[in-house]
């Protein structure tokens, strides 16, 4: 046998088939070919770290328990995302009833709203703007809602 065809073999051989004592055409060869020796050996050293290397990679403990806890993970995360929507629709909702709401009160017995109360010399300048003003009725608060202008077609 010559070594091409040794190394050749060597690629598709078994392990134990790479020693010099494993007997057989290969086993005959590595044992005169000191070449083919160091390729065999080369070859054994690679397979014990790439052995090692997969052993430290795999997973310890229990698989299941493992799966089980990603699923918690999951859930949680889904509930928490689920409840930031719901809380981002609350603030929307009140937002919204905040700029809905009228900014006068109506006064006992009238049907005519009452005028705003003052802002305390609060002025909006707004160029190429709508503004919504609102005051609430704690009057420590002013919204001011810079509106897109309405472009007609």
């Amino acid at each position: 046998m010559n070594c091409a065809d040794a190394r050749q073999l060597m690629l598709e051989a078994d392990l134990a088939e790479l020693s010099p004592d494993a007997g057989g055409e290969l086993g005959a060869h590595l044992a005169t070919c000191r070449a083919c020796r160091g390729a065999a050996d080369e070859i054994l050293s690679l397979e014990a770290g790439l052995a090692g290397w997969l052993a430290a990679a795999a997973p310890r403990g229990d698989t299941g328990a493992a799966l089980a806890s990603a699923a918690a993970t999951a859930r949680r995360r889904a509930r928490q995302r689920r409840l930031a929507g719901a809380l981002t629709l609350a603030a929307a909702a009140v937002l919204a009833t905040l700029l809905v709401l009228p900014a006068r009160t109506r006064m006992p017995g009238s049907s005519a709203p009452a005028p705003a109360a003052p802002l305390g010399g609060f002025s909006v300048a707004s160029p190429g703007r709508e503004v919504m003003v609102v005051q609430p009725a704690d009057p420590r608060f002013v919204v001011v809602w810079y509106l897109p202008t309405r472009r007609s077609s």
